[in-house]
Order: C-alpha cells, then structure tokens, then sequence
C-alpha cells in the first residue's frame, strides 16, 4: 500500500507540473515573449524543453519504478528524488510569488507538499512490516521460554 501511495504523489507531482506550466502561459506578455524565443527569460533552446519535459516525465517514470524495483531500493530513490523535486518546487514557490496568475504559487506550493510528502512516506515504516517484526519478536521470545519436556 506504501508503493501506491507514494506512486500518486509522483502522478500528482507530475500532473501539478503539467498545470504550472498552463498557468504560466496565462501571465501577461509570456505568450509574446515565448514567440520572441524566450522563456521567464531563458532562450528556448534544446536544454531548457529537456528540462521541462524531465519535470513531468521523471516523477511519472519514478512512479513506474516504486512498483518493479526492490524495496530497500525503492525506499532510497525515492528519498533522493523526492528531496531533489520538493527542493526544486520549493524554490520555484519564491519565483511564482506575487506572480499575475495567483494560482501559480499555491499550485508550487502544493507540487513541492507532493515530493516532500514523497520522501517523508518513502522514510516511514509500513504498520504491516511493523506487525511482522513484532511477530517476529513474540515467537523468539516464547522460543526462549520453554519448558523442557
């Protein structure tokens, strides 16, 4: 169940990034400035669209991959990814503040809530893995209360 869950933070991360990217267009000037070749003031160029679109595929791909990989090393991707997309957004809160569309902020605030949700789920314990070891725990200790027949 873990999985899942962190699985439809990346989709929601994913999806909120897909509406960051809408909302911009709709700030005064942006779409003059995207004909012109520039983009919150960048060239649009190969690197800066690579950029974008590994902002909406990456989590959508780390979705894929909390379910085929192991879980130790799920547990550990998601960590490191999860801290590095919420830090981004975190960032990206500040650069949307005060922005024309006043949607854009709370949208970055609730994606970067999302991939710092993702590392705080990927670091907690399943309550099932906490019953098995508690199981684990009660037969070793009634294997060492026997009496001897």
């Amino acid at each position: 169940m873990w999985k899942l869950r962190i699985a439809t933070l990346w989709v929601f991360y994913a999806v909120g990034m897909i509406l960051l990217f809408l909302l911009v267009l709709m700030e005064p000037g942006f779409i003059d400035g995207l004909r012109n070749g520039r983009i919150l003031e960048m060239a649009v160029d190969s690197p800066v669209t690579l950029e974008m679109a590994a902002f909406v595929l990456v989590p959508l791909v780390l979705a894929f991959l909390t379910f085929v990989l192991t879980d130790t090393v799920v547990r550990w991707v998601n960590v490191v990814a999860g801290a590095f997309f919420g830090a981004m957004m975190v960032w990206d809160v500040f650069e949307h503040w005060g922005a024309a569309v006043m949607a854009a902020p709370v949208v970055s605030e609730l994606v970067a809530l999302s991939g710092l949700l993702v590392v705080v789920m990927a670091l907690m314990k399943p309550k099932d893995e906490f019953a098995e070891v508690e199981r684990k725990d009660a037969d070793a200790h009634h294997r060492g209360h026997t009496l001897a027949a």
